[in-house]
């Protein structure tokens, strides 16, 4: 099976909105038809959904799969939700309300804390304007599909460079480069991508929140599929999904994101609420078995973070083991640390085969467009470069 798919570009509704780090679509989408048409799926899980490619393309093979996802992060849960949901068949009709909605919107800039760093006073304004229409639209789903495109905008015209998922604030000179054309651009997009929502998902279950804490929510042996892409270490020092979703998230309006409450306590509460953010498990003596070769190569002040991480990781091992009753299909990446590559797809084969589960066959793709720069750090004076391969796992439940 060939997954490298050098020339796909997100024209599709997965590009309609900004999310970091995402699986290729038409790579889950290969991998899921070659099961579905070998076996019948009815039921499909991401404990990490993501911005919801793997259930969006699930439903896209069979409108009729139930789809299950998990996701600590309010962001996710809405990009997700509002592709699988799609909008109502009075869309333009609210495209053009919001059209006129900016024309008399207030003069009441948003304040939150650090605002005038993050953004310019006129792009303030000009987002407060969007914001306020947004929130005078009836339709829920609707809304939800103005606040997808719109919270890609906040991190566009955002002071942060774009060349990391980090906040990182851009020089003065660069700030006072970017034109003002926020309105123009949403009222384009909202217009433009409108029709790519028109999938209407029969049977989504949702929950937003810590797979850890919630898992007992999916009844054991219930899920015929389960796909996913989870995080390869600790999202502080990997890819800071919390971190990067943290200005949207500020601006969408609180009625229309699923909140615990601390989720907008900081800008990196979410990644270190995440997998392995911190110390509050132990690692199994499995698990620990299956790492210790690398972690004896690791310095003592980043071994924490590793075993963090581990205990977190394998511990949704479990939950996804349990909860499975035919296929797991995980797509993978394999960090370094202190120049020490660690194989998390050949840790997690092994551990998956340990729990019952065979492996039928491992892809592999080279990443051809990074966000992330080639070189990330330095170990010894040695360059340590970013991940340019990713890997699909697929494993089947042994039959008793």
């Amino acid at each position: 099976m060939n997954i490298s798919f050098q020339d796909y570009r997100k024209n599709d509704i997965h590009g309609v909105s900004l999310y970091p780090a995402t699986m290729i679509a038409p790579v889950q989408n290969m991998v899921m038809k070659s099961i579905f048409e070998v076996d019948k799926i009815k039921t499909v899980y991401d404990p990490y959904h993501g911005s919801g490619i793997s259930l969006y393309e699930a439903i896209k093979i069979d409108e009729n799969c139930e789809v299950y996802g998990f996701d600590i992060n309010p962001l996710a849960h809405l990009l997700t939700y509002i592709k699988l949901k799609g909008v109502t068949k009075n869309i333009y009709n609210d495209v053009n309300a919001v059209k006129e909605l900016i024309q008399c919107a207030p003069c009441t800039p948003l304040e939150f804390d650090n605002i005038g760093k993050w953004f310019r006073k006129d792009i303030i304004a000009s987002l407060s304007e969007i914001r306020w229409s947004i929130t005078q639209i009836k339709s829920k789903r609707n809304r939800l599909y103005f606040w997808s495109i719109f919270s890609k905008l906040v991190r566009k015209y955002s002071n942060t460079r774009s060349s990391t998922y980090k906040l990182h604030i851009k020089s003065s000179e660069d700030i006072a480069k970017v034109k003002n054309n926020v309105i123009e651009d949403f009222l384009t997009q909202i217009k433009l991508n409108a029709k790519k929502f028109d999938v209407r998902a029969k049977h989504v279950n949702l929950i937003k929140g810590d797979v850890l804490k919630l898992g007992n929510k999916i009844r054991p042996n219930s899920i015929d599929l389960t796909i996913t892409s989870p995080p390869y270490g600790d999202n502080q020092t990997t890819v800071t999904y919390g971190q990067f979703s943290s200005l949207p998230l500020f601006w969408i309006d609180k009625k229309d994101l699923k909140l615990e409450g601390w989720e907008l306590d900081n800008y990196s509460i979410i990644d270190r609420k995440s997998l392995g953010g911190s110390s509050r498990n132990q690692i199994s003596q499995t698990g620990f078995s299956l790492i210790e070769p690398y972690l004896s190569k690791i310095s003592k002040p980043k071994q924490r973070k590793v075993l963090n991480f581990f205990a977190d990781y394998f511990l949704s091992l479990d939950h996804i083991c349990n909860v499975t009753k035919k296929y797991i299909v995980m797509t993978l990446g394999n960090r370094t640390v202190d120049g020490i590559n660690i194989d998390l797809t050949s840790i997690t084969s092994k551990y998956l085969e340990i729990k019952g589960f065979d492996n039928l066959e491992l892809l592999n793709r080279s990443i051809p467009n990074k966000r992330i720069p080639s070189i990330v750090s330095y170990h010894e004076g040695v360059p340590i470069h970013s991940m340019s391969k990713e890997y699909v796992i697929i494993h089947n439940k042994k039959q008793p």
